[in-house]
């Protein structure tokens, strides 16, 4: 088997390196390929840098710097190329602050860094767009960067104030662009004050190492949870043996080669309170020397009965038990997945959001995230009425003509947009309130219609970094290898492929979609419930005559599913009789609710009202009178939320170009479907 040659920690495939190196250990060298240069009418990046006196420190790196332990070529070599590169490239007074600090030598000479250190300066500092466009200061959003660094890292963009009250811009919090969108041939130069230096620490060890998040950090160690959050971020079997490319769809494809992720990387995201918040909710007291906490024995009782009260059900004494109330209250703060802020809550096609004025927010968005304890759920949610992006928000009354919220008992918890909290395998942020699962998040915050876009299922599909592509190859697609998720598996015969949509204008929730081609048969694990009850289990649907047929399978044992219902056939119309589906009436709210009630008896429901076409501006429109658009009922049963449940879904025909189509899954529990107050059409 072969595999583009790499660097372990480069994201990308180098697109003028088209080389490939046997895993049998031949002698092998990659070289940039000449055809792939030629002269430019402009200036290329390489060239910019080699005029500017005051980048010669950062020229000279990069003429070092090879582009993997097998390679001859240099990065100045392939920004000599083709390409779209985005640099923010340090000044020489940067680079030799670094130098002088990182060595603690006044003055460091640059011959005598470590290829390390040259390496880590370089990488950081370079993006390779491949085939969309660099960045222009115009493009930056506050957050992460949606492509990885040449180091394989996610670089953050902040904005502030300086001196004078003008705007400023942050790259990973330190690095202030200095000059800003110098074009070349081959993309943009951004110059910056700092070298770029993303931490290099696990989370656990970024959290201990923040002054004001001692008390936190100190029973992640009692609770073994620090353990857990050093785990290695990326699967280095996958770095050399995976496939660079997969076939894409026959549709948007036409069954032609799509790039397959780079990466499979892990990670986890902490929800913290600062000590200063125990302190005052607590009523603790923290003496310190030299910076640290030195009574935590008088502490740590506090909050161990604290903690009691909170979870009076956990009687274990064993503090790495999840029995434990410690252990209990510790495992909440914490999800499975490394999310960048911007990643938090995914804005779309919500009612009254448009994707090019991402500050302009629409109706609420939520999203669940499972935690390390218990099988608990965190909600967060952001929209126009809400002050930043919260956890656990109630909403016990809303206009249902426009999904305004109108009585809110539970504002949420504050979640804060903290600078150096990007991890190497993940992200904290910090929370203005003591976060518990207490008897009302399952009971009303969670006591509601539980929609899950099909990516919020799948870690790590997040920690790598394509929960949301916008980029040129949005509509392309990623082809995903054989055993790359561990809560959906397909089998080999499964072709997997994600589509991101944006743009698209696709009649998806939040636009995107996975679609699975051939004799496809895999199993999702589907996300807890909140509490014991009766659920409906439903299937966002969107037909179309190039999909399938598959049964559906749900059960406990994954290795042994029971079938339920007939097969569903994803190439009827909802006109079809099977479905019963008609257009609404704007005028006859009653014949509007027979169409719902005959569509119930088929076990169908329209597309709710909530999202609609994807617009550059703020969108409006909905599918519920689109005839392909609806939602399917899949299973009406008994839910346990302390057993993990599992879909199967299997082709039951032998055409290997049918497609099934995955959207998103909901949970609803009969308290809604069946309640006092007919369920709302959102």
């Amino acid at each position: 088997m072969t595999s583009v040659t790499k660097r372990m920690n480069l994201l990308f495939r180098i697109a003028v390196l088209a080389l490939v190196i046997g895993v049998a250990f031949t002698a092998c060298k990659d070289e940039v390929d000449e055809s792939n240069m030629y002269t430019f009418t402009g200036q290329l990046m390489s060239g910019y840098i080699e005029e500017d006196e005051n980048l010669s420190d950062f020229l000279y790196l990069i003429k070092r710097v090879k582009l993997s332990q097998v390679s001859e070529s240099t990065v100045y070599d392939l920004l000599s190329a083709r390409g779209n590169f985005t640099c923010f490239a340090p000044s020489n007074e940067a680079v030799q602050s670094y130098l002088d600090s990182l060595y603690n030598t006044p003055n460091y000479d640059i011959t005598l860094t470590p290829d390390s250190t040259a390496e880590y300066i370089v990488n950081n500092c370079l993006i390779d767009h491949q085939n969309s466009p660099a960045l222009m200061s115009t493009d930056f959003l506050e957050g992460t960067i949606e492509r990885q660094s040449f180091a394989g890292r996610f670089v953050t963009v902040n904005f502030d104030t300086i001196t004078g009250g003008r705007a400023a811009i942050y790259i990973d919090k330190y690095s202030r662009i200095t000059l800003s969108d110098i074009e070349v041939e081959n993309g943009v130069v951004h110059k910056v004050n700092k070298v770029v230096a993303p931490t290099t620490s696990s989370l656990s060890a970024l959290i201990e190492a923040t002054d004001n998040l001692q008390i936190f950090a100190n029973l992640l160690k009692v609770t073994g949870f620090d353990e857990v959050l050093n785990a290695p971020f990326r699967d280095m079997d996958y770095e050399v043996n995976h496939p660079e490319t997969g076939l894409g769809t026959p549709t948007e494809t036409q069954n032609q080669p799509v790039p397959t992720p780079d990466h499979r990387d892990s990670g986890f995201t902490a929800f913290v309170e600062a000590d200063s918040l125990y302190e005052q909710a607590f009523g603790i007291t923290i003496v310190k020397e030299n910076g640290q906490i030195t009574n935590w024995d008088e502490i740590f009782p506090i909050i161990e009965q604290k903690c009691k009260e909170f979870y009076p059900d956990a009687t274990s004494t064993d503090y790495l038990s999840d029995n434990n109330a410690v252990h209990q209250f510790v495992g909440y703060h914490l999800t499975n997945r490394s999310i960048a802020w911007n990643y938090l809550l995914v804005h779309y096609n919500e009612q009254g959001f448009g994707y090019k004025n991402a500050e302009i927010l629409g109706i609420d968005v939520w999203c669940y995230y499972p935690t390390l304890t218990q099988n608990r759920i965190l909600k967060l949610m952001e929209g126009n009425q809400i002050n930043s992006k919260r956890i656990n928000r109630y909403v016990s009354e809303r206009n249902w003509s426009n999904y305004a919220e109108i009585t809110v008992p539970r504002e949420g918890i504050l979640i804060h947009n903290d600078g150096e909290n990007a991890a190497l395998n993940g992200y904290f942020y910090t929370i203005d309130e003591i976060l518990v699962y207490d008897d009302d998040v399952p009971n009303k915050v969670l006591n509601e219609r539980m929609r899950y876009d099909i990516c919020d299922l799948l870690p790590e599909q997040m920690s790598s970094g394509f929960r949301r592509i916008t980029s040129g190859d949005a509509l392309k697609g990623l082809n995903i290898p054989y055993g790359y998720f561990s809560t959906m598996k397909a089998t080999a015969e499964s072709r997997v492929v994600y589509l991101s949509g944006y743009t698209g204008i696709w009649q998806n929730y939040q636009g995107d979609e996975y679609n699975i081609v051939g004799q496809y048969d895999l199993t999702i694990e589907l996300p807890h419930v909140p509490y014991y009850g009766t659920y409906e289990f439903r299937i966002g649907m969107q037909n179309l005559n190039t999909r399938g047929m598959c049964q559906l399978y749900l059960g406990t044992n994954p290795d042994n599913l029971e079938a339920i219902g007939l097969p569903l056939d994803l190439r009827i119309y909802g006109t079809n009789p099977l479905i019963g589906w008609e257009e609404d009436n704007p005028e006859d709210y009653d014949y509007n609710t027979e169409i719902e009630k005959r569509m119930r008896i088929h076990g169908y429901m329209k597309a709710p009202r909530y999202f609609g076409p994807a617009s550059s501006a703020a969108t409006s429109g909905n599918y519920r009178n689109n005839e392909r658009v609806f939602r399917r009922i899949a299973y009406t049963g008994n839910f346990d939320p302390q057993k993990t449940y599992y879909l199967r879904m299997k082709s039951v025909l032998e055409n290997k170009e049918t497609q099934l189509f995955l959207d998103y899954f909901e949970f609803c529990p009969k308290s809604v479907y069946n309640g006092v107050e007919e369920e709302d059409g959102w």
